[in-house]
């Protein structure tokens, strides 16, 4: 297995947060990071990914806590 990385941005979008009288100030929206324990060039690492990542390394089979079914 190949290593893997990837690289994003500190937050997801930005959007308004919208108060009770309708006023408008920007806020991000950030991203869904989960905790993942990895394989990574034959040794366990923990990394913090966030969920559309984290679905990916599900279907190559690269987490720790989840195989596919055979």
């Amino acid at each position: 297995m190949s290593s893997f990385s990837f690289k994003h941005r500190s937050t997801a979008h930005i959007g308004n947060k919208v108060s009770h009288a309708k006023n408008r100030s920007k806020r991000p929206f950030k991203f869904n990071l989960h905790t993942v324990t990895v394989f990574m060039n034959g040794q366990k690492q923990k990394l913090r990914v966030p969920s559309k990542v984290l679905k990916v390394l599900k279907k190559t089979g690269l987490t720790t806590h989840w195989k596919k079914p055979e």
